[in-house]
This record gives structure tokens, sequence and C-alpha cells, in this order.
């Protein structure tokens, strides 16, 4: 969904998204973040998909599995100890 698609919701459920942060106890700055940002803070997203009678796969299909297990963002890295290895393997001082 868009993000202006949940905003809209809010705003016919509640009158405005204030309104629904203070109903969850949560500052409307970070309901306003979990709703645009991947992984900013997942159990505000829940109580959103739950309020939307949606699961979280339905409300933002990129950031959820069908499950509901956050996809993740992390980046894979290689440790120091691989990358120090295949230098020395070339050749080159580490």
């Amino acid at each position: 969904m868009h993000p202006e698609e949940i905003v809209a919701h809010f705003r016919m459920k509640y009158g405005s998204l204030s309104a629904y942060a203070k109903k969850i106890g949560k500052t409307v700055h970070a309901v306003s973040n979990a709703i645009r940002q991947q992984g900013y803070f997942l159990p505000i997203q829940r109580l959103i998909a739950k309020d939307m009678n949606m699961l979280p796969h339905d409300v933002w299909p990129e950031w959820f599995l069908y499950d509901g297990t956050p996809v993740s963002v992390r980046a894979n890295r290689i440790s120091i100890e691989e990358s120090s290895a295949d230098l020395r393997r070339n050749g080159v001082a580490a």
C-alpha cells in the first residue's frame, strides 16, 4: 500500500494520525516513520496492520514475508579473516 493510503485510513477512522498515535501510546513521529520506513519499528507496523484488519505482508509486501517475518535489510559482509587470507594468497601483504 502507498503510505498515504495508510494515513488516509487513520484519518477516516480516528480523525488524524496523531489521534491514532495517542491511542496506541506512541508519538505521531514514530507512527509516521513506521509507515514510511522499512524496519523502523516493527511492533508499531504490526499494530498498524492489525488496526487495518490486514497482515503486515498485505500492507507492506516488500517489507514482510507471507508469515509476517520482516525482510532483512542488513548487507552481507565478508569477515576480516576471510578478506586478509585472500590478500595473502594473492601475494599482497595484509
